[in-house]
This record gives structure tokens, sequence and C-alpha cells, in this order.
């Protein structure tokens, strides 16, 4: 647990351990698809590198190549944060966005257990070995839309998330988990 700031207050939130690893793609957006990359993986989530400009908040299919598998496994999830890169720099870097996996076979999730046995330093994956993030499959009544803007501190970086949570407090306590430590919430409202 990492101890972030939630506006007056500290507040816990669990910090998933992400893995860094290249990993061909295919992202499909609506009636669309694209190709991809990618980049880190964790439990609850993804970074994928793509020219894809899905906003926060949009369903996702990601078709991830687990190398030398002779199929794709897909995962389901939702838009959490973009990074938008200006036209001038994209020979040097692609945009993209995170993910928030709400759906991904059991294949997914042995292939996690496996990354995180060949982490350096790594302890056995006992931060991976459950089975999957808890799934919103139907939002219910309880549950709201929220979206939540952030401010990395000391630096000019910004992310906008769309979270599906049944308070505010709840939806403070996610954005913040999700982006990892330096990071002050500037805005929250609620879409709902």
């Amino acid at each position: 647990m990492a101890r972030e700031r939630a506006g007056d207050r500290e507040v816990e939130a669990k910090v998933e351990p992400r893995f860094r690893k290249r990993l061909p793609c295919r992202v499909k957006v609506g009636g669309s698809s694209h190709v991809g990359m990618v980049l880190n993986v964790s439990r609850g989530g993804l970074f994928v590198q793509t020219s894809a400009g899905p906003p926060p908040g949009a369903g996702v299919g990601v078709d991830l190549d687990l190398a030398n598998r002779s199929k794709t496994v897909p995962i389901g999830g939702r838009v959490i944060w973009r990074r938008v890169v200006a036209s001038h720099l994209r020979t040097l870097s692609q945009g993209g966005f995170g993910v928030r996996i709400e759906l991904a076979p059991e294949a997914y999730y042995r292939f996690l257990l496996g990354v995180a046995g060949e982490a350096p330093g790594a302890r056995p994956a006992a931060a991976c070995e459950s089975a999957g993030p808890e799934l919103e499959s139907r939002p219910d009544s309880s549950r709201r839309g929220f979206r939540v803007r952030l401010k990395q501190e000391g630096a000019p970086r910004s992310r906008t998330m769309v979270l599906h949570c049944g308070s505010e407090e709840e939806a403070r306590s996610r954005a913040l988990a999700t982006v990892g430590t330096g990071w002050v919430i500037l805005e929250l409202e609620s879409s709902a």
C-alpha cells in the first residue's frame, strides 16, 4: 500500500506491480481496428502505444499476442487515461492510452505470473495470484460515472480518466491508485 493525497488528507492506495513487456497487439475501438504495442502490464491494466485515440471512458478490446502463441488473448477494458503526442513529435514517440482490464481470460493471468517471476529481484508473484480485477460487467444503479483530472506534482503532465464508482471518495482513491505516487487530483466531476 502506498500513501496518497486525496484533497486535504492522506489515503492508502493499493499499487499493483507493473512489468515492462513489449507485446504486439490489435486494438478494437468501435468498429475499427488498429495495430499497437503493449509496453507494460499489470493485473489490473495495460499501457497500449498506438495511433488510435479513444477518449477516457471508451470501451476497447485488445487482442494481445503473448509471443510464441498460435492465437491472441482477448482482453476487454476501458480507457482510463490517454497520452496525446504533438504531430511534430510523432517520429520520436507515439501516443497511447491506459486500459483498466474489465475482462481477461485465465491465460492472461498465467502469463502475468510468469512475467512477475522473471522480474529482477521479484519475489514469487504473490501480488498477481488472484484471478483478476473485480469485474463491472453491468454498471448497477449504485455506481456513477466520475471524470477525474489529475496532475503530476512538479511536472506539466496531466491525465483525465473516467471511473465508475459508488462514491466520490472511491473515485478519488481509485484514480490515485491507478496513476501511482506523485500525482494530485485537480478536478472530480460526476457525469451522472
